[in-house]
């Protein structure tokens, strides 16, 4: 079901409980209830998964279903409609860039499309992060400084200009679309397996694409490149 549903396939509790639901010979149909309707968009839960979402903005959506007790149908209107995000490279974003993001995004652009003869160069001696709270921390950037790499300013909702995104994880999870691990260290040998195996030609070539990315952002003014 996930190799074709992907991430709009039910979960495996779901799929379980539904099951043994059936197996009691239970109807489909809902019990009459006294009263309004129960409606689960609320104030509460919106602040909930807004909690989620900026805590890890790969997030799916039947993990916070399965973490709020609530359908993946509601959490989708929550996040769609009320919190106004969406998906860009595998991470909520917002719908729509203030004036002031695409100013970011336009200024990062235009360095980043000035470089593209030197980005072997840059790949050997700098660092590009996302802006996650682990990357931006002080003992990590003061890590970096340590060990002699610098860091390449990258724009807030922008993993759409980010290589870890837009090419390493996307491939990734490609090749590991539809299998099932028995664990988190079966799970692990995959990824690194995946990685090991790749030439240096292959992470540059990711990082290369960047220019073309930053190029097309200064067409579209600072837009997401994505749709």
């Amino acid at each position: 079901m996930v190799s074709v549903l992907q991430e709009s396939a039910p979960s495996y509790t779901m799929v379980k409980n539904g099951l043994a639901y059936f197996n009691k010979d239970e109807s489909c149909e809902d019990d009459p209830r006294p009263g309004r309707p129960v409606t689960v968009v609320t104030e509460e839960n919106v602040r909930k998964i807004e909690k989620l979402v900026l805590a890890d903005q790969r997030i799916k959506l039947w993990q916070i279903a399965e973490e709020l007790q609530i359908s993946k149908e509601r959490v989708g209107e929550i996040i769609h409609e009320h919190m106004n995000m969406r998906k860009i490279s595998a991470r909520w974003v917002p719908k729509m860039l203030t004036p002031f993001d695409k100013q970011r995004r336009l200024q990062t652009s235009t360095r980043g499309s000035r470089t593209e003869a030197t980005w072997e160069v840059i790949a050997r001696s700098a660092v590009l992060q996302d802006n996650a709270s682990v990357h931006t921390a002080r003992v990590s950037r003061q890590a970096l400084k340590d060990t002699g790499f610098s860091e390449i300013d990258h724009p807030p909702y922008s993993p759409d200009l980010a290589p870890s995104d837009y090419f390493l994880f996307s491939n990734l999870k490609k090749e590991l679309r539809g299998r099932r691990f028995v664990d988190d260290n079966q799970m692990k040998m995959a990824v690194e397996s995946h990685f090991d195996c790749k030439e240096k030609e292959y992470f540059l070539g990711g990082l290369k694409a960047l220019y073309t990315r930053c190029e097309k952002c200064i067409s579209l003014e600072g837009d997401y490149i994505e749709k």
